[in-house]
């Protein structure tokens, strides 16, 4: 199995923000080191010139750099177009993880967790339990009666994307051109890993859950 790390140097919320310090690391190590833990056999981190020479110097020995094309570098390229081109431009013919490098709390268990479920299933992504009442913007509940609310040891709660990685294979990915298709696996993994890094405070959520 091989896993595609998409990162990008232009962000604009936070600027640098693959590289940004967490806990005493880049953000982007901690995905990184996860994988190069785990059991996939191959890291391709999609980036470009700017991140070459910093990730290069983590030493990991499963990781390969593949420099992206620059129209899929720009803040309207889609994670699913950044996945096509590697795919495509290295000729890949297996089964594909994407890890996000936004998810740091992700580890080698929650990696190979998902692994192990994919023998089941055409594809699997990751999801955490949240266990919170939805309502939509006109007053309507959308996933309880409130005439009727449970108690939270009583509710199963709905499993949520957590953006973490996503299991497919790469034939799969390019016939439908998505990371998902077919029977779908959720591989649940520990509530906090819901946090993604979008904002600073962010940054300071999971530096404290790390520390």
């Amino acid at each position: 199995m091989i896993a595609i790390v998409p990162i990008r140097s232009g962000s604009k919320g936070i600027p640098n923000k693959n590289i940004k310090i967490l806990a005493g690391m880049p953000l982007v190590w901690w995905i990184l080191n996860s994988l190069e833990k785990s059991n996939i056999d191959k890291i391709i981190l999609s980036t470009d010139k700017e991140y070459e020479k910093i990730v290069e110097n983590f030493k990991f020995t499963k990781l390969e750099i593949y420099i992206r094309d620059k129209k899929n570098s720009t803040d309207i390229s889609s994670t699913e177009d950044v996945l096509l081109e590697t795919i495509s431009k290295l000729k890949l013919v297996d089964d594909i993880i994407l890890a996000q490098a936004t998810s740091p709390l992700t580890s080698f268990k929650d990696i190979n967790n998902g692994i192990k479920l994919y023998s089941n299933y055409d594809s699997v992504l990751s999801v955490v339990k949240q266990k919170r009442f939805i309502w939509d913007s006109k007053g309507k509940p959308l996933n309880y009666n409130y005439k009727s609310r449970p108690r939270r040891q009583d509710w199963n709660g709905y499993l949520v994307e957590n953006g973490a990685f996503y299991i497919n294979h790469s034939s799969n990915i390019l016939r439908d051109k998505n990371r998902l298709s077919g029977k779908i696996g959720l591989c649940e993994m520990n509530e906090q890993t819901y946090y993604e890094i979008d904002s600073l405070d962010d940054f300071k959520i999971i530096e404290n859950l790390i520390k």
